[in-house]
C-alpha cells in the first residue's frame, strides 16, 4: 500500500524533528519501520516527481519534465504495470497527476475521489464556502498571492474534505479484498496539503499562531546572489507583502491539513488491521515534493532545486520484514530508488531500463548507507527564464494578477551530497551551498574563488551522472519488454523489423 501526499515538507512529522506537529499515526508508522531522513525527490513539482517515483527512471528518461504532460500511455513499465503482470489486483484512489486516461482501464479500482478532478456534492459545499472566503478578502481563485493570503478554516462536515473522500475510497477498496487470496497493490494519493489551504477548525486550533516559528529568510539581498528566477518568483507572489502573521497563518493552516491527513491515514490503517492484512502488507509513505513555507521568503513551490522542495518524508513499514530504525540524513536515498526497492522486497523481477537502485538492504538493517549523492532536474532543455527582473516579466503578462508558476521554467540540474548542493542552470547561472555551515541554503558560494575547485568537481560529477543515465531503452529493447508485459493496454511499441546486434543485453 502506497500512501502519498502532495507538497509535504520533510520537517512536518514529530518523527522528523518537529515537536510542534500533531501526527501520531505517521509517527507510529515511522516507529514501526524504517524512517529515511536522507530521502530526496528528483523533481520539485508534482507530475515529473510522480512519474519518477512510479517508473524508477529519471525525468530525462521518462520524458516528463514539467507539469503539463503525463506519462505517455503504454510507453513506461511503471509499478502498476509491473505488478499487474505479477497478478496483483490494482487500486488507485485520489489525485492522479501521473497516468494517461487510456491506462486507467487496467485498474480494478481507479477513483479520483478527493481530487480536484472529481468533486462530490459534499466537497462542492466546502468549495463554495472557500470561494466566499476569497471574495470577502478581495481575492480570486488562482490569483498569485491568494495562496498565502487565503488560509481558510471551516466547520463543515468531515465528509466534505478531500482527504476524507480519498481515505473513504481506499477503505472501500480494502474491504473489497477481504477473504481474497490474490495480492493487491493500492495507491492512496492525498491531494493535500497542496494549495488551496483549507483546514478543519478542529485541526487549526492545534497550531496557535503565537507558537509558530518562522523559517530563516535571507532576504532580497541573499536571493540576489542566486539565479534570477528566485527574486522574480518572490515578486510575482507579492511575497514581500506578507506580514509575520500572514506567514504564520500559512504555515499553521498547512500543518493543520497534514494533521487531518494523518487522521485519515489512521482510518485506512485501522481498516487494514481489522481485515487482518496489516501483518503481510508492505506500506510506503512519502510525498511528491515539499513547500517553501516562507523559507527563503517564498510560498508554495517553484521550478527550483532546493532542499525546501526536494527533501520530503519517506517511511517503509512491514512487520517482521523491515527493521524499525531511523536512518540519518547522511544515508542518502533518492526517489528513483523507490520502485526497484519495492519490487525487491516483493520478490518481483525488476525490468531492464530501471535506473534506480534498490535499498532493501538498508531497510533490512544489513547495510547502513546507500548512495554518495542524489540528483534532481526540472524543465526540458528548451525552457529558459528570459527575464532579467520582475517588471519585464510582468509587462509580458499584462499585470493580470495571475502568474504562471513556471515564469517560465529554467532547464536545470543539481547534485546533492552529504555536505554540498550544486545547481547548474542552462542560463549560465550556478548555485553552490555548504550544508555543514549553511543547512538552509542561504549563501550561494558559486562565484567565490575559494570554492572554485569544489564547484568544478561537483559539476563534473553532475555531467557524469547525466551521461551515465541516458535512457537505456532503445526501440528494440522497448519492443521486447512490451512483449513481456502484455497484461497492460495500450502497448506503444509495435512489431516491426529492426537490425539487432548479437551482443544486445537481455531484458
Amino acid at each position: 500500500m502506497f500512501l502519498i501526499t502532495d507538497q509535504q515538507r520533510f520537517d512536518t512529522l514529530v518523527a522528523n524533528g518537529n515537536p510542534s506537529m500533531h501526527t501520531p499515526v505517521l509517527d507510529a508508522l515511522a516507529g514501526s519501520g524504517t524512517n529515511l531522513h536522507g530521502y530526496f525527490t528528483n523533481s520539485p513539482v508534482c507530475v515529473p516527481s510522480r512519474c519518477t517515483l512510479f517508473t524508477g527512471r529519471y525525468p530525462h528518461s521518462h520524458k516528463v519534465r514539467e507539469n503539463y504532460t503525463l506519462l505517455e500511455a503504454g510507453r513506461e513499465f511503471h509499478l502498476f504495470r509491473i505488478l499487474k503482470q505479477a497478478k496483483y489486483k490494482l487500486g488507485y484512489v485520489g489525485k492522479n497527476h501521473l497516468l494517461d486516461e487510456a491506462e486507467k482501464q487496467n485498474f480494478d479500482c481507479f477513483s479520483l475521489a478527493g481530487s480536484h478532478e472529481l468533486s462530490s456534492p459534499d466537497e462542492q459545499v466546502l468549495d463554495r464556502a472557500y470561494n466566499e472566503h476569497l471574495q470577502q478578502h478581495g481575492l480570486k481563485e488562482g490569483q498569485s498571492d491568494a495562496a498565502w493570503r487565503a488560509g481558510f478554516t471551516h466547520t463543515q462536515a468531515d465528509t466534505s474534505t478531500r482527504s476524507y473522500q480519498t481515505a473513504e475510497s481506499a477503505i472501500d477498496f480494502l474491504n473489497s479484498q477481504a477473504g481474497s487470496a490474490q495480492p493487491f497493490a493500492l495507491c492512496v494519493s492525498f491531494e493535500d496539503p497542496h494549495v488551496p489551504h483549507i483546514a478543519r477548525a478542529a485541526d487549526a486550533v492545534k497550531y496557535p499562531l503565537d507558537e509558530i516559528e518562522l523559517y530563516p529568510d535571507e532576504g532580497d539581498i541573499g536571493l540576489s546572489s542566486k539565479a534570477r528566477r528566485w527574486l522574480i518568483k518572490k515578486a510575482a507572489q507579492k511575497a514581500s507583502e506578507a506580514s509575520t502573521q500572514d506567514k504564520k497563518r500559512y504555515i499553521a493552516t498547512y500543518r493543520a491539513m497534514i494533521s487531518w491527513i494523518d487522521t485519515q491515514i489512521g482510518r485506512v490503517l485501522d481498516t487494514l488491521e481489522s481485515l487482518q492484512l496489516r501483518e503481510n502488507t508492505l506500506i510506503v509513505f512519502t510525498s511528491d515534493h515539499g513547500d517553501f513555507n516562507f523559507e527563503h521568503g517564498l510560498a508554495k513551490k517553484d521550478l527550483i532545486l532546493a532542499d525546501s522542495l526536494l527533501h520530503v518524508p519517506c517511511i517503509f513499514s512491514q512487520h517482521n520484514q523491515i527493521v524499525p530504525q531511523t536512518r540519518p540524513e547522511d544515508c542518502l536515498v533518492e526517489e528513483v530508488d523507490i520502485l526497484p526497492t519495492i519490487l525487491d522486497l516483493l520478490g518481483v523481477k525488476i525490468p531492464f531500463g530501471i535506473q534506480g537502485v534498490s535499498f532493501a538492504s538498508v531497510l533490512k538493517g544489513t547495510t547502513k548507507n546507500h548512495k554518495e549523492a542524489v540528483y534532481a532536474e526540472i524543465s526540458p532543455p528548451y525552457l529558459r527564464c528570459g527575464y532579467s527582473d520582475f517588471p519585464s516579466f510582468e509587462k509580458d503578462h499584462e499585470k493580470n494578477g495571475k502568474t504562471p508558476f513556471n515564469i517560465p521554467g529554467d532547464f536545470c540540474k543539481s547534485i546533492r551530497t552529504r555536505d554540498w548542493r550544486y545547481v547548474w542552470y542552462a542560463t549560465g547561472e550556478e548555485e553552490l551551498y555548504n550544508h555543514q555551515s549553511d543547512p538552509n541554503e542561504h549563501c550561494n558560494l558559486a562565484k567565490l574563488h575559494p570554492y572554485a575547485s569544489i564547484k568544478q568537481k561537483l559539476k563534473l560529477r553532475l555531467l557524469e551522472w547525466n551521461a551515465l543515465t541516458e535512457d537505456p531503452l532503445d526501440t528494440n529493447l522497448g519492443r521486447e519488454l512490451q512483449k513481456q508485459y502484455t497484461d497492460w493496454v495500450p502497448v506503444s511499441f509495435q512489431d516491426g523489423f529492426q537490425g539487432q546486434p548479437s551482443w544486445k543485453p537481455k531484458v
